[in-house]
């Protein structure tokens, strides 16, 4: 499998874990509000403690940006963030174009310890031989400062809640349905120059010239975030959360079933310019 191709796919899942844990600064509300602004920041400030408790949650994704060709990514999986960032979910082969490292069509995904793993079957002979996952540095998708920027203390889904003095053009859009949770709908958007580094991140995966970061959330009638989209740029990443608690050990491949493939996805970012 050539480096270009598998950058493609490797920085379509950054960007979910980028989405999710600098984007939701968007979900915030200021006092810009039209609907009791004191009564929306109470409300979102406690949604984001109850789900921070939470430390995990059982989620289906998608991302679309201009390395997927504008077809969005599916993932499904458990986003965990009560003992350091990780993330285990299911992904199409065919939508990373690595259809030809599975014969079941589907790859598995982990996030560990600030590096991602690709589970892949074994190959009889060439650079992957015998070998059961790729890996790759956040660092060589997301740069120094990006990958500084998911590992940050704000890392979980829910912390960017805690944000309100940046958001501005806030609404509250009514009630909905999502996944059959009775829902109250909220919009605002944030100025990329306030998301710190996870600016650098967006900037990385093709949203460096956004000005500004539009998000939607959806919180449940138990208080809890059952939705968050996300667009900035041509970037959008769009999340539901099927449940909370569902604590999963995501566990480090073991380093002799892993080929470690960051440089050669370096060298493929260097040569696309």
């Amino acid at each position: 499998m050539k480096a270009g191709t598998v950058t493609a796919s490797i920085a379509a899942a950054l960007t979910v874990t980028a989405g999710l844990s600098g984007c939701t600064a968007g979900a915030s509300v200021g006092k810009q509000a039209a609907d009791s602004a004191e009564t929306l920041v109470a409300t979102l400030t406690k949604v984001s403690d109850e789900a921070s408790k939470a430390g995990s949650a059982e989620v289906e994704m998608s991302v679309t940006m201009p390395d997927t060709g504008g077809k969005p990514v599916q993932m499904n999986g458990v986003y965990s963030w009560g003992n350091g960032l990780a993330m285990e979910a299911e992904m199409p082969a065919e939508d990373l174009q690595m259809e030809k490292l599975v014969a079941d069509g589907t790859i598995t995904y982990r996030l560990v310890q600030g590096a991602y793993y690709y589970g892949i079957d074994p190959a009889p002979s060439g650079p992957f031989a015998g070998k059961t996952w790729l890996k790759v540095e956040a660092s060589a998708v997301l740069g120094e400062h990006g990958a500084a920027g998911m590992n940050a203390g704000n890392s979980d889904p829910t912390a960017g809640l805690k944000s309100l003095k940046w958001a501005s053009n806030v609404t509250k859009v009514g009630q909905e349905d999502v996944n059959g949770k009775n829902s109250v709908h909220y919009r605002a958007t944030v100025p990329v120059d306030k998301l710190g580094d996870t600016k650098a991140m967006f900037g990385a995966v093709g949203a460096g010239t956004a000005t500004e970061l539009v998000s939607d959330i959806w919180v449940d009638d138990k208080g809890m975030p059952s939705r968050l989209n996300q667009t900035v740029g041509d970037v959008t990443v769009n999340v539901d959360f099927l449940s909370f608690g569902v604590a999963k050990d995501i566990a480090v491949p073991p380093a002799a079933d892993t080929a470690d493939i960051t440089e050669a996805v370096k060298e493929g970012r260097a040569a696309q310019g």
